[in-house]
């Protein structure tokens, strides 16, 4: 079965209608054989890419240190970032300067500045940094990567500068259509000082790690103040319980929130495991993605899965690209034409070699020289994982 089937939504094309006219639509003009003036709607559209977590770890620097190619990482999935008009993904490590220590594990994430460079080669419009990573080199990681984003074409989204910095929209044009964009994390692991706490998009109470009324407040007003400024509002989340297949409560209870805020398109990352898309709410609709799983990748043992359990660690290595046209219309948003990719992380058995391969294009070859085969990572594994996952969107 192919891997764009595996993952599908039953409605292939449906309406996410805005509930206002401020969308803009430009028109033609025309007459009819009566010289009566008819306007016709000219449709706008854009082709979107959603790919999960940028997260580069310690086997992959240590392979280039060895004279690993890092550029041929990338080279076997550029071509769905060139084939579209807005790429989005989320940033999952501090991108470092030459005065901070490059780290890769221990759950403490620092890159040095060329992954920075290999992953602005992929033609990415969109990053998140808000994520549990966010604070690991505390304000210099959050200032190192904001210089480096500011050196690019890329937009960042998720952590600030100043208050001044926070309250800039972040809105990306694309054909016609504006796209809007704000982005949350359920928390940090090095805990943000109150004097900090402003320049990282939270949606918890940061020392309870609670959702609470304070916090929703601040996720709400930010929402209204950029919704009437955008055709199309996307907030991405760092959220749920990682090594799950499934959205958890407040998961569920935050796209809810967010669907009645009138989002249309919700973001979501952290479980390093693909979970379900779905489509939620009544009068507005949302399109709600719980979590694309990782797009990059090198870990080969994750320490916090159970031991002797290797669906997780094995889960660890896929993550879900998935493509949709945006189109605005005289009914407001539409969404159609959405293809899902499998996105396979292939560790070489001497994890001296690293290679993001298409799902269409793990045959035998990549198979059985996968670090992980002999420990279940294989076709049928990856089939069945998303066999489990489809059976959920039903």
């Amino acid at each position: 079965m192919q891997a764009k089937f595996l993952l599908h939504i039953a409605i292939a094309l449906f309406v996410l209608m805005c509930g206002c006219s401020s969308n803009g639509q430009t028109s033609d003009i025309a007459t009819t054989d009566n010289n009566d003036t008819v306007v016709a709607p000219q449709l706008r559209e854009a082709k979107l890419t959603f790919v999960g977590d940028f997260l580069f770890e310690a086997p992959f620097f240590a392979a280039v240190d060895n004279g690993y190619d890092r550029n041929s990482y990338f080279s076997l999935v550029k071509k769905y970032f060139e084939d579209d008009d807005l790429s989005v993904g989320n940033m999952e490590v501090v991108i470092g300067n030459d005065k901070m220590k490059v780290s890769g594990d221990n759950y403490n994430f620092c890159a040095p500045h060329y992954i920075g460079e290999l992953v602005s080669s992929l033609d990415m419009q969109v990053l998140s940094t808000a994520n549990n990573h966010t604070f690991d080199r505390g304000i210099e990681g959050i200032n190192s990567t904001l210089d480096f984003f500011d050196s690019t074409d890329i937009v960042n989204v998720g952590t600030y500068r100043n208050q001044q910095d926070r309250e800039t929209p972040r809105i990306v044009e694309k054909n016609g259509i504006k796209f809007g964009f704000l982005a949350y994390t359920l928390s940090t692991n090095q805990l943000v000082p109150q004097q900090y706490r402003n320049l990282v998009g939270l949606y918890r109470n940061p020392e309870t790690r609670k959702v609470t009324d304070e916090y929703k407040a601040l996720v709400a007003n930010e929402m209204s103040a950029l919704r009437p400024q955008v055709d199309v509002l996307i907030v991405m989340m760092h959220w749920g319980t990682e090594f799950t297949f499934e959205p958890n409560s407040e998961q569920k209870e935050m796209a809810k929130f967010l669907n009645e805020h009138n989002a249309d398109i919700v973001y979501g990352s952290h479980s390093h495991s693909v979970q379900p898309v779905e489509i939620i709410g009544n009068e507005h609709k949302t399109l709600v993605y719980y979590s694309l799983g990782n797009f990059a990748s090198q870990d080969d043992d994750i320490a916090r899965t159970p031991k002797g359990q290797e669906t997780f660690d094995n889960a660890y290595q896929v993550g879900l690209l998935s493509q949709f046209k945006v189109s605005l219309t005289d009914n407001g948003v539409e969404f159609s034409d959405l293809t899902n990719h499998l996105i396979v992380n292939h560790l070489n058995y001497d994890m001296k070699k690293f290679v993001l391969v298409p799902f269409e294009q793990y045959d035998e070859f990549y198979a059985k020289t996968h670090y992980r085969y002999n420990l279940g990572f294989n076709r049928e594994f990856i089939n069945g994982l998303y066999e489990v996952v489809n059976k959920k969107l039903k």
